[in-house]
């Protein structure tokens, strides 16, 4: 019979056999290393009278062992309203929490508008990934105190992939 000393040591080691398991099968994004752009419509609000609907840009690279991606360049285009939103607080950290799931920290913009824009952010997105079509999407996402995604949809490269 084991003592209580050595049964309590086989359970630790045991346990931390499983975290290291779990964390080892954390899902990945895929090619490793490599740069990419992407782009998607973007419906954004800041308070009751901002409102634009653009198309985002970003580029970025996933990181060399594929846990995340830095998105160092976004751009909003789509006319006047859209060129008046200033991505900020770059790079962007995009990470998959698994092959469906995912979420982009840092996220933060700056509106150019008289008397009404301002600083938003920096947030977190929630979001929802899609290795099929390959699409990044988000909703109703808040970035500070009045500003907010409505939707996003960013079409990745056909290469870029989730995987556990």
């Amino acid at each position: 019979m084991q003592t209580p000393a050595k049964f309590t040591t086989h359970i630790v080691f045991a346990a931390l056999g499983l975290i290291a398991y779990h964390q080892a099968q954390a899902a990945r994004i895929e090619p490793a290393g490599s740069a990419f752009t992407a782009q998607g419509p973007i419906s954004f609000s800041k308070g009751a009278l901002i409102s634009a609907d653009c198309t985002i840009k970003v580029a970025g690279k996933v990181a060399a062992d594929g846990s995340s991606v830095n998105v160092d360049q976004v751009e909003f285009d789509g006319g006047l309203k859209c060129s008046r939103v200033e991505a900020i607080n770059l790079p962007w950290i995009l990470v998959a929490k698994d092959t469906r799931s995912g979420s982009m920290s840092k996220i933060s913009v700056d509106v150019h508008a008289f008397g009404l824009g301002g600083k938003c952010g920096p947030s977190t997105a929630d979001g929802t990934w899609d290795n099929a079509t390959g699409k990044l999407e988000a909703a109703n996402v808040p970035i500070g105190e009045d500003c907010k995604i409505k939707t996003v949809s960013i079409k990745m490269p056909p290469n870029f992939k989730v995987v556990e």
